[in-house]
């Protein structure tokens, strides 16, 4: 059925302004990003087929060659989605810059969604100043799947360049279980060692998983890092 068959109650954009975008589902707010059906579907038909197979979390996790391999997505639609889910993902990553990161909770709040759907590892260092406020984030990564590697040397660069107090570490597990490897405690280990030498803290080093996290500092493991 044509939208314009549709009454204005269940039109997408007038519900909307009527009650409000949270009155939408998953199907109507893709409808209303759509813009327009094709010719075999109308818009809401498209978004319905589309959520079902392939739920809005995948479809945000696609690429544009991905998008376009779909029935019924060309490139303007499959433009429009990757534009709307950038911007959420820029809106996600705003922070306040004058936030103290006093425990791992507050670190956790701070970079999680900058983590939202990666497939791959990536570890991302807060350089902070003394009282725990971000000077300046850095990502690091290598082109293996379920593996991030320590950039001692650029890290300790970047710790003298920003003249920071200290640094957080922070890396997910694609798999969901935030629970440190034994190379992560080892590199947590090897780093602290080095910035000690230069009175630069490791406050912590923190594992994400799926809305999770595990700090190091905060477990036992820890203790035997400091041994």
């Amino acid at each position: 059925m044509k939208m314009s068959m549709l009454d204005d109650d269940i039109k997408p954009r007038e519900k909307l302004i009527k009650g409000g975008v949270k009155s939408l589902s998953d199907i109507e707010l893709l409808a209303i990003m759509l813009g327009v059906g094709n010719k075999d579907e109308s818009v809401l038909d498209l978004s319905q087929r589309l959520i079902h197979n392939y739920s809005l979390k995948g479809l945000f996790m696609m690429s544009y060659d991905e998008l376009k391999e779909i029935k019924g997505i060309k490139e303007a639609k499959a433009t429009k989605l990757l534009a709307a889910f950038e911007i959420t993902r820029r809106v996600l990553e705003v922070k306040d810059k004058n936030k103290e990161l006093l425990y791992a909770h507050d670190v956790y709040d701070y970079i999680c969604n900058d983590y939202i759907l990666e497939k791959k590892e990536i570890l991302t260092i807060l350089y902070v100043d003394n009282k725990c406020r971000v000077i300046k984030k850095e990502k690091y990564m290598n082109n293996e799947l379920n593996k991030v590697l320590v950039p001692d040397k650029i890290i300790i660069k970047h710790a003298l360049t920003y003249e920071c107090f200290g640094i957080f570490m922070i890396h997910n597990h694609p798999s969901g279980d935030p629970t440190p490897s034994l190379s992560d405690v080892e590199a947590t280990k090897d780093i602290a060692n080095v910035l000690n030498k230069l009175n630069i803290h490791l406050f912590d080093h923190i594992v994400l998983g799926d809305n999770s996290f595990y700090s190091i500092t905060e477990s036992k493991l820890y203790d035997e890092i400091e041994k």
